[in-house]
């Protein structure tokens, strides 16, 4: 990936990077932004969640910078970081989304917390996981004690129930 885009960052402005020097501070960051740019569009579908991460991978590395040792493991460090800060900002997204579809789809049943998802084509058992997942924000294995399945099968079956779902949202 580093012979498509190309770095003029030479080692000695990588060395004043490291030791907060401002004019190297901003050769690195115009110089990488292309780079650090494709990896974060390459997880997120939005300009504004791209500029949004990158700009925290930036005040991150900032903070951050007296942990490279090596000046030539910069591009790794920021590559890394770019690539990691896009997958977290994704998960959280796809929890507020999820969270949010949890508001649009549900009928509250008194006699049944779990039971919020009537008008749905869900089995008992995928109404239970979604229910654990989104209501009560219980973590996977706590789910798959619960329902007494393997955690991969309580993560496909929350799969399969959120499709037909959003399919029944669509009609």
């Amino acid at each position: 990936m580093k012979a498509a885009f190309k770095m003029n960052v030479t080692n000695k402005t990588t060395k004043l990077f490291l030791e907060g020097d401002e004019e190297a501070t901003a050769i690195v960051y115009k110089n990488y932004r292309s780079l650090l740019y494709f990896i974060i569009a390459t997880y997120l579908n939005q300009k504004e969640d791209c500029d949004d991460v990158y700009q925290n991978v930036f005040m991150k590395i900032l903070s951050k910078r007296n942990e490279v040792k090596d000046p030539s493991s910069l591009h790794s460090y920021l590559c890394a970081m770019a690539k990691n800060e896009a997958i977290d900002y994704a998960k959280k997204r796809s929890r507020e989304l999820n969270s949010d579809l949890l508001e649009d789809i549900c009928v509250v049943n008194e006699e049944s917390q779990l039971d919020y998802f009537l008008p749905y084509d869900l089995t008992k058992e995928e109404k239970t996981i979604v229910g654990y997942r989104l209501t009560f924000d219980l973590p996977w294995k706590e789910v798959s004690e619960l329902v007494g399945i393997p955690s991969a099968t309580a993560k496909y079956r929350y799969a399969q129930a959120i499709d037909k779902i959003k399919r029944s949202l669509k009609r």
